[in-house]
């Protein structure tokens, strides 16, 4: 049986590998994205200091692959290559279910980074030194994320 990980009173996340979404609501997609030294790329949101990985939420009639390119320009400034579907994170909220899509992909090009959106920073970090930046990186959710992406490009 999955264990899912409780966040708080109304919110449990499980992650589900490889998960294909067919009708299922979708509220976010993000992006594991790594350079050539396999230092994955986060991003830091002015609005709460916190440091985390580019994406956001998809637009009216916006496709999945738009929205992750679209988001990862937007938030970092790069564009990336050899994207790859992990699967999802299956949030229950407040007895409401919804899905967050995660990718991986390799950077392409890294342009000049300018703050237009609530991104203060982007920074490429060691896998070793993430829970220095990224507040939940040791939690069950997310070491399953990055599990995944590492396995991907066997990292």
């Amino acid at each position: 049986m999955e264990e899912y990980e409780q966040i708080n009173d109304n919110c449990k996340m499980l992650w589900r590998e490889n998960f294909q979404i067919t009708n299922e609501k979708y509220t976010q997609v993000y992006c594991y994205i790594f350079n050539d030294n396999n230092e994955l790329l986060i991003v830091k949101n002015e609005e709460n200091n916190n440091w985390t990985i580019p994406g956001g939420h998809p637009e009216k009639n916006e496709e999945k692959l738009d929205t992750l390119k679209r988001e990862v320009l937007e938030e970092a400034c790069v564009t990336v290559k050899d994207i790859k579907y992990l699967g999802a994170v299956e949030v229950v909220e407040n007895n409401e279910i919804y899905y967050q899509l995660r990718y991986t992909a390799k950077t392409k090009e890294i342009l000049p980074f300018k703050q237009e959106w609530e991104i203060s920073e982007r920074l490429f970090v060691n896998l070793n030194d993430l829970d220095k930046y990224i507040k939940w990186a040791n939690g069950k959710t997310f070491k399953a994320q990055i599990l995944s992406a590492k396995n991907s490009w066997k990292i």
